[in-house]
């Protein structure tokens, strides 16, 4: 797999999240949103959204200021968000990235209506439902049944349509009993649990959700990325906000990479030029690219066992994966891989010569180096792409590419699943004599 430490980031949701649509003008907050083939209607639209908070240095400041209302300032401004807007598209999926306190959950919190804004307005159509820090709209002094028709009616919802709900509400929580216990003895998955069965439970327009899938298991988090999916498909717009990487794409990436010069426009500065390799090399194409320029991959190929170029492969057929990499600067230990995910964005395999215990050593300027990889494709019945990297031993990309191979994977027999693990199975027919019971056996041996 290309290293995890490299910058791969990628979204385990329907649809990848391509393009970066906003950069408020004072803030580090990113959207990144899915990309739409039809113009669709608006389902939620920021407009101007500002958020201003008060700091002080000591408590007696804002006693001082207070009772002088204001004419004794003590205190200082922050503004976590300043001149936001956006619009998002009925049914679309979108993601908020960005470092610890450029304003993503106040972004969430006050299109929920849980925060006011300072300056600004947000309209949306249709049902809002909220999975915000953990904890919120509930009460910790009431059971987990009344804790559902509490936020079942803050959602809109009448007792008749709850009473309806709550068996799947229950089902998909998944917590046995405690749902009758107060929530403060909860721990935090079942808290996440119960929240989420909430949210999910009753069919929103827009479902925000902000890093609370973080502290489920791995069952119950495939079990909401999957319920999740069902809701795009019926047309629930989502936004979605996480710290981990692997919720979200390579914009992230891209966004750290910026703060670096790019090698290309490094070199046309300084007067050097480029070579881009042999030119017998076949063309390379992606869909995707970000990195620093110490090195560049010059060539990547999918071929079958002959080397030839392939693009439908029969499943568990030999194949290569050729990667070739031109160094631009003096480099220590690369590290070059490609990982191959199907077409929902899943990673399916991966690997690189960090993993496969080979060390590229020292690379100078100038050096090309050529990698093959050799495996059986044994993966379920699909369509795949083929992203590939060259980056530092701790993880700093130099050259990062996504799309530069597709393939289709195909089979004789069904395969459902995304791995096919070639299983085989042997059946047969076991005798099996039904022992009489005690009382039979006693009246036999009564008419004896």
């Amino acid at each position: 797999m290309v290293d995890q430490s490299s910058g791969q980031v990628e979204a385990e949701l329907d649809r990848p999240l391509p393009q970066a649509v906003l950069t408020p003008a004072t803030s580090s907050l990113r959207l990144l949103t899915s990309d739409t083939l039809q113009p669709m209607s608006v389902a939620l639209r920021v407009e101007n959204v500002s958020k201003q908070y008060r700091t002080y240095a000591r408590p007696s400041d804002r006693l001082k200021e207070s009772i002088t209302r204001g004419r004794l300032r003590r205190h200082q401004e922050f503004w976590a968000l300043r001149d936001v807007s956006f619009e998002l598209d009925k049914g679309s999926t979108v993601g908020v990235v960005g470092p610890n306190g450029c304003g993503k959950s106040t972004l969430l919190q006050i299109i929920a209506g849980t925060l006011e804004p300072t300056h600004g307005n947000v309209w949306h159509e249709g049902r809002v439902a909220a999975l915000l820090e953990l904890g919120a709209g509930f009460d910790p002094e009431f059971t987990g049944v009344e804790n559902v028709y509490l936020n079942a009616s803050l959602l809109g919802l009448s007792r008749r349509e709850t009473d309806r709900l709550f068996p799947s509400i229950e089902r998909f929580a998944e917590i046995g009993q405690f749902i009758y216990q107060p929530v403060k003895t909860y721990s935090s998955g079942m808290f996440v649990r119960l929240a989420f069965a909430i949210a999910a439970s009753v069919e929103p327009e827009i479902l925000l959700v902000d890093e609370a899938l973080a502290v489920g298991d791995a069952v119950f988090q495939h079990r909401c990325l999957r319920r999740m999916q069902e809701l795009q498909e019926r047309g629930t717009t989502v936004l979605f906000v996480s710290h981990d990487l692997a919720d979200v794409l390579n914009r992230y990436q891209k966004i750290i990479m910026a703060r670096e010069q790019a090698y290309d426009e490094s070199t046309v500065a300084s007067g050097e030029s480029i070579d881009r390799g042999d030119e017998s090399l076949p063309p390379l194409c992606y869909t995707y690219r970000h990195g620093n320029g110490s090195a560049e991959i010059i060539a990547a190929e999918l071929t079958d066992a002959a080397r030839h170029g392939v693009e439908l492969v029969e499943t568990g057929e030999s194949l290569l994966m050729r990667l070739v990499v031109r160094s631009h600067r003096n480099i220590d230990h690369p590290v070059i891989g490609f990982l191959i995910r199907n077409r929902h964005g899943i990673s399916a395999y991966g690997t690189n010569t960090k993993e496969q215990q080979i060390d590229l050593g020292a690379v100078r300027r100038g050096e090309v180096l050529e990698v093959v990889f050799s495996f059986n494709c044994w993966l379920g019945i699909d369509d795949y792409s083929i992203s590939c990297a060259v980056h530092s031993h701790d993880g700093e990309a130099y050259d990062w590419l996504d799309g530069v191979r597709f393939f289709r994977v195909t089979s004789q027999h069904l395969i459902e699943g995304i791995a096919n693990l070639n299983a085989s199975a042997t059946a047969r027919r076991l005798e099996h004599r039904v022992e009489p019971s005690a009382e039979i056996q006693l009246q036999e041996a009564t008419s004896v």
